[in-house]
């Protein structure tokens, strides 16, 4: 019976349709006919019947729709284009046929893009505009909803409209959205690209090819959402979408070097001797100064947050070479980043004289730099938190808890200090970027090799913008003279595991020593991540827990087995970051049992609460009570 209604009811609207000119009974019955069509079409059966038997009047109702928007003014003729429109939408669900259909009309298509690109908001409040904004919006919203279900799950319809709107059309809507989005437009703009690129990987590139487009995404991402929450975040699902899929396609990349901005410098000052003609040579100093404005901006450090979110938020541990199953990125993203670390670390601590008896610390780096070192490090301590299918791979396949197989022949041999038994390791360099790696080596070993381990114990050596910095070194040095011989090696000789960096300009070489961030900027929470990674890396994995003890990295991490207001619980990581080292490790064990106390790190926090601690001669801790410090008044 369906069937048969639905027949004669598009009789009698082609009727209608057909002709010149309608008088007002005709404007009724195509209102009614085409309100029980949408109706109808609620129903699967009703949309496939109408695919197989009506495909001339679906031309014929466009083509009308089309015709007629210019007489928007006429309530009838409106209200019927709008039942149309939705009619139409509703067809599209789940019915290829009736997607191709439409979608595949491009006067159709170029009408719904023009009405989309041409409107224009209304500010006026009177009850008359009120009306017709809502009927825009009505009208608008509906479009946009056609569009989206005639492209869903239906590659060459996605393939049709994205050739109509990428990239000059997608680019106007948003920019034309972003700032005054009066009709809440922009939710609806972002699924339609969510839906355009799904499973097309040759249209994320697309995407992600245009710089202006990717960004224009992305700043839609409010730093502070609490005018119209619920709008900023519908934006914000599917900006996580979007990402998520280029992300899953091994895609993070291009789109990280995609929202660069290509424009950075250092600022150096050398101190240089140079002759004169006279027979007498004086020292002076040339100056090389170049403005420096840092290498990350705001939107990579919107992309990293984004991933970091996926990863954590979401259970995508995994990387995919291992295992596929939960995972969002691979290998190669992980030495990428890994490489932006290593570059960010080249570019801190520039010089502003190079004399070692006055030698001032600045930084080359911005605060985008510094936010994206937190995220690239938060992302590697999550991602170096195996998953228990990740931690029985590695140790049933890669077995990196074993001792390596020349372990009694280093370590009897004199010849070479660790770090360059570290560094003349053949696989060091060579398994960072072989594409097999992932079949030698697990994947915390692989990190290791690439100078993952000498980044994070380079960090902690630095004052990254916390004042408990300044008890490292004093702490530090009341280790054993064996112990401190280690740290040092690592400080001196580390350039490729980056404990210590190495960065050539205008033929002078500059050293540097780990991160340094201004001391105003507390680093809440770095640290936590860098002892997190440092845990996670020792865990099982024999070849790591060398290389952090040769790197001086015991000695450091006890030194945080302390209470830090901006780090909470890192007294706990250290902790366990201590035990995962000294697990099956006798040359750990044994290192922490030779420490010896040879005097207490300045603490601030017990000075104020009248609280002094000491050292006795057998080398025990004592506690006195001392006047409370005053605060100064600033």
């Amino acid at each position: 019976m369906k069937g048969n209604s639905t027949t004669e009811i598009i009789k009698s609207l082609l009727e209608c349709l057909s002709k010149e000119i309608s008088n007002g009974d005709d404007d009724d019955r195509m209102i009614t006919g085409i309100t029980e069509l949408f109706n109808l079409s609620k129903e699967f059966e009703v949309r496939k019947e109408i695919s197989n038997k009506h495909n001339e009047f679906l031309n014929i109702l466009m083509k009308y729709i089309v015709k007629t928007s210019t007489n928007d003014d006429n309530e009838k003729i409106f209200k019927f284009n709008l039942t149309s429109i939705r009619f139409l939408r509703n067809l599209c669900a789940n019915v290829s046929e009736n997607q191709n259909i439409i979608i595949s009309n491009s006067n159709f298509i170029n009408f719904i893009l023009n009405q989309l690109l041409n409107v224009e908001n209304n500010n006026n409040n009177n009850n008359n505009n009120i009306k017709i904004t809502l009927n825009k919006k009505n009208i608008l919203t509906s479009f946009y909803q056609l569009l989206i279900n005639g492209i869903v799950l239906n590659d060459n319809t996605q393939s049709l409209l994205w050739s109509n709107i990428y990239p000059n059309n997608l680019i106007i809507l948003i920019e034309k959205y972003k700032d005054n989005d009066e009709f809440k437009l922009l939710p609806t703009n972002l699924m339609l690209i969510y839906n355009c690129i799904l499973n097309s990987k040759d249209r994320m590139k697309d995407l992600v090819c245009n710089k202006r487009l990717i960004q224009l995404i992305i700043e839609l991402i409010k730093e502070d959402d609490t005018f119209d929450h619920e709008y900023n975040t519908q934006n914000f699902h599917w900006i996580h979408l979007i990402f998520k899929s280029l992300f899953i396609n091994d895609l993070f990349i291009d789109l990280y070097k995609s929202l660069s901005d290509n424009k950075y410098s250092t600022e150096l000052v050398k101190s240089t001797t140079e002759s004169t003609e006279s027979t007498e040579s004086t020292e002076s100093t040339t100056t090389t100064t170049t403005t420096t404005t840092g290498k990350t901006n705001k939107n990579q450090v919107k992309l990293l947050n984004l991933l970091d979110s996926i990863i954590h938020d979401g259970d995508k541990k995994n990387v995919k070479e291992y295992i596929e199953k939960d995972s969002i990125i691979d290998l190669k993203t992980c030495y990428f980043m890994i490489d932006e670390l290593a570059s960010l670390y080249n570019l801190d601590f520039a010089r502003k004289d190079l004399k070692v008896e006055n030698q001032h610390l600045t930084t080359s780096l911005n605060q985008s730099d510094f936010d994206a070192i937190f995220f690239f490090i938060k992302i590697f301590a999550n991602i170096t938190s195996y998953t228990e299918e990740m931690l029985s791979l590695s140790l049933s396949i890669f077995k990196p808890n074993q001792l390596p197989s020349n372990h009694n022949k280093n370590k009897n041999s004199n010849q070479d200090d660790p770090v360059s038994q570290i560094l003349n390791d053949p696989f060091s360099k060579d398994s960072a970027i072989d594409p097999s790696a992932s079949k030698k080596f697990d994947l915390n070993t692989l990190l290791r090799k690439k100078g993952l381990v000498g980044i994070c114990i380079g960090s902690l050596h630095g004052n990254y913008g916390s004042d408990t910095n300044k008890s490292s070194s004093s702490s530090s040095s009341s280790s054993s003279s064996s112990s401190s011989s280690s740290s040092s090696s690592s400080s001196s000789s580390s350039s490729s595991s980056s404990s210590t960096t190495t960065t050539k300009t205008d033929g002078e070489t500059v050293t540097s020593k780990g991160f340094n961030k201004n001391v105003e900027s507390q680093d809440k929470g770095f640290k936590i991540e860098l002892i997190r990674i440092l845990g996670n890396l020792s865990y099982k994995n024999r070849g790591n827990q060398d290389e952090i003890r040769e790197l001086g990295g015991i000695e450091i991490i006890l030194n945080h087995c302390r209470f830090d207001i901006n780090n909470p619980y890192i007294k706990e990581w250290s902790v366990f970051a201590i035990r995962n080292l000294c697990e099956d490790n006798v040359e750990n064990q044994n290192l922490i049992e030779s420490l010896k106390v040879k005097g207490v790190a300045n603490n601030d926090e017990l000075k104020d609460l009248g609280i002094e601690v000491g050292v006795t001669e057998n080398g025990t801790i004592k506690f006195k009570n001392v006047p409370k410090k005053e605060k100064e008044n600033n």
